[in-house]
């Protein structure tokens, strides 16, 4: 308490603003941009890895607050620099976010100097956010790091064992997510774990029947990340008032993200290859 209580001396609204700011990059909203962007233009095979440690690492962080249940800062007394973030606050699950994500991202695009430090001042940077803003311990934010770097580098190391093989692995892991789904009553779960199992049967179709390819023209790919981006938050924002009439219930959520993520490793790269498909020349008798 007492380093957040120091933080929290140099309160200012521009920097709470910045500080919230640079929080975002450890939530959802970013992981949706930067994953779905990375499968549909850049490297779909590292697009899968990522999305499958980072939405694997977020059941994981679920469950790891479950059945930690520490209390977050501003229920001890702190103050909260934000909406106060629902749920328990062993590990840092925005801490934790970001260094899977900062993990796999230097690992991956080590050559890219740039990208690189980008993404070390974002580890540094979305922890300290988080207890500036008044929601994590500095042990939650180390904590939520420490695993974070752990898991990522574990499949890594599993990953590049197997080439190729990044479905299977995350077929392997899927009864996993589905434990954790059955056991915790907790929002953070059904989101991941929808998204995680919608990621997996989606690709997995995705290879064996659609097989999209990432090459197009400039303009082409901006159209691609525009359509989907705006399908993804319309499924994200528009089912939900569906899924109320059923009722307020958490693991309805899974069932919105499963869809996002069906639409982004299977609906938009199939409407991607029938749309933007190459026109072939005619041939010349």
């Amino acid at each position: 308490m007492a380093i957040i209580e120091f933080l929290q001396q140099f309160s200012h609204p521009v920097l709470k603003v910045i500080m919230r700011i640079i929080s975002e990059f450890g939530n959802d909203i970013f992981f949706i941009v930067l994953g779905s962007v990375l499968f549909w233009l850049v490297d779909k095979k590292f697009a899968l890895r990522l999305m499958i440690v980072f939405l694997f690492s977020a059941v994981l962080n679920g469950g790891l607050k479950d059945l930690i249940k520490s209390p977050r800062p501003y229920d001890e007394g702190a103050e909260s620099f934000e909406p106060e973030t629902p749920g328990y606050s062993m590990p840092s699950g925005h801490s934790q976010n970001i260094a899977v994500t900062s993990t796999m991202m230097i690992h991956n695009y080590a050559k890219i100097k740039w990208l690189k430090y980008i993404f070390i001042a974002l580890a540094v940077l979305v922890p300290f956010s988080r207890m500036y803003l008044g929601q994590h311990y500095l042990e939650d934010v180390l904590a939520g790091l420490i695993i974070g770097f752990a898991l990522a580098i574990g499949l890594i190391v599993i990953f590049e064992k197997f080439p190729n093989n990044e479905d299977y692995i995350g077929l392997i892991l899927a009864p996993i997510v589905l434990v954790f789904m059955i056991i915790f009553n907790n929002e953070q779960i059904y989101v991941a774990g929808g998204a995680y199992l919608g990621l997996i049967g989606g690709y997995y179709f995705e290879k064996r029947y659609v097989n999209y390819e990432i090459k197009a023209p400039f303009w082409i790919q901006i159209l691609k990340v525009v359509i989907g981006l705006g399908v993804a938050f319309g499924i994200k924002e528009g089912v939900k008032p569906l899924l109320k009439l059923i009722g307020d219930y958490l693991f309805l959520d899974s069932i919105r993200y499963f869809l996002i993520a069906l639409w982004a490793s299977l609906g938009a790269p199939a409407l991607f290859k029938a749309i933007f498909k190459e026109k072939k020349e005619p041939a010349i008798d």
